[in-house]
């Protein structure tokens, strides 16, 4: 049986639906095959002021002034971990024999750098990506975007 399925995400949501169609239905239907909460991005940064970490350097191993730069090398590395989970976890939709084809919607900021990660056999199912943070989008409109995507495409 050959499933096409439908993915979004964002850095906090990740929702599957897999695609079906029968001869009284007008439209495909959607069915929530999986979601996923990366429980990363629902964390914040522990700082010890306000975004700010200490950076030492003081008179007898107190402590100096306080650094800012440290809590953005924290915050990549956060967004790495939380890539990386998001693409395992469309890996694992996809390396299911039975899906044959997928679209896949990302948030902007990250849909590069996600589909990158993926593995050379998962990004071979992809067959559309767009953009766009659809991830709380209803699954009866998340079709007509990917439609749309497509005008714009052969129009141009």
């Amino acid at each position: 049986m050959n499933t096409n399925i439908i993915i979004v995400a964002d850095r906090g949501l990740l929702r599957a639906y897999s695609q079906s169609q029968n001869a009284t239905d007008r439209r495909p239907r959607l069915l929530l095959i999986d979601e996923l909460h990366p429980k990363e991005a629902h964390e914040k940064l522990s700082t010890d002021q306000a975004g700010r970490f200490p950076r030492g350097g003081g008179a007898g191993g107190a402590s100096g002034d306080l650094s800012a730069g440290e809590s953005l090398q924290q915050e990549g590395e956060q967004d790495d971990r939380l890539i990386q989970q998001l693409a395992e976890e469309i890996d694992a939709l996809l390396g299911d024999g039975d899906v044959s084809g997928c679209l896949l919607a990302v948030s902007a900021p990250i849909h590069r750098q996600l589909f990158n990660t993926l593995t050379p056999k998962s990004r071979d199912k992809v067959r559309q990506v767009l953009a766009s943070n659809l991830a709380s989008t209803d699954p009866t409109e998340l079709l007509g975007h990917f439609q749309k995507a497509n005008l714009l495409v052969a129009r141009s």
